[in-house]
């Protein structure tokens, strides 16, 4: 690679101003014109997602002529999201898939949207039937599989076993769903992942009232009785409690509230006691 592109390229990397961003990214399409780093740079530093596929078409081509696995990854992923958003779902999954084959490293990002559009198509048993077949555990595959248990047989005494061990793997995602957590509560990028998930999957719960209620309830429970809400005496955490209470979660919270000794838990305990309750 030309060794002035390069270092455009690192310069762009580097600087969190998208303005100089997207002006080094074209300085070095300028050189290079089909550089495929350049290509997403510049998708990256646009907001229209109909602007940014052409670009992201372009670098995939590119990557692959290219042979740079890495960056070919890179575009692939990209390129899926945006055509997930645009709605072109069987793009998208054909993506999704070919994500899911290559990236043997880190696949969870092909995975999570593999299983978010299952659940966009309401392919219910699919999604079981796929998580059955799948030997890596991933977040995205949990929530489908809850969601979609839940869909398919919402009387099952065994969905919140599912739901425990989704949120268990990590446990902010839930509160970035429903709004509860609009921003990162931390600047980690584990907590980055987390709310970009939550984002993903965050209108799944609305394929019915009967999902949308349930979640919400598993959610401000474990909220409540982990501090999320602030102190329980507070005015969120006391509005919480009443949005519980009409979701019919006010026992379970009675129930695991008097066996927490400590008077701050840690989410383990937490999660432990509430898989002790079935229904």
């Amino acid at each position: 690679m030309n060794t002035d592109i390069r270092d455009l390229l690192d310069d762009a990397y580097d600087t969190d101003d998208p303005e100089e961003t997207l002006a080094l990214a074209e300085a070095a399409l300028e050189i290079d014109p089909d550089n495929p780093e350049a290509l997403m740079l510049k998708a990256d530093s646009i907001d229209e997602d109909e602007a940014r596929l052409p670009l992201l078409e372009r670098a995939l081509e590119s990557a692959q002529d290219g042979g740079d696995s890495s960056v070919y990854l890179a575009a692939l992923q990209r390129l899926a999201y945006t055509l997930f958003i645009l709605e072109e779902d069987d793009r998208a999954m054909e993506a999704a898939e070919e994500l899911m084959r290559l990236d043997t490293d880190d696949d969870a990002n092909g995975r999570a949207l593999y299983y978010r559009i299952l659940l966009e198509r309401e392919e219910w048993q699919r999604v079981l039937d796929s998580a059955r077949g799948d030997e890596i555990e991933s977040l995205g595959q949990a929530y489908a599989v809850a969601a979609a248990s839940f869909m398919l047989d919402s009387s099952s005494p065994h969905l919140l076993q599912l739901l425990w061990r989704a949120i268990e793997m990590s446990p902010n995602v839930p509160f970035y769903m429903l709004g509860y957590m609009p921003d990162p509560v931390d600047d980690s990028e584990d907590e980055e992942d987390a709310f970009h998930f939550g984002l993903l999957f965050e209108t799944v719960w609305s394929a019915s009232r009967e999902l949308l209620n349930w979640f919400s309830r598993a959610t401000i429970l474990f909220g409540l009785l982990t501090g999320r809400f602030g102190d329980e005496n507070g005015a969120e955490a006391k509005d919480m409690r009443e949005i519980l209470i009409a979701l019919g979660g006010d026992s379970d919270y009675e129930h695991v509230k008097a066996h927490i000794a400590a008077e701050h838990v840690d989410d383990e305990q937490v999660l432990s006691l509430l898989e002790s309750i079935e229904g």
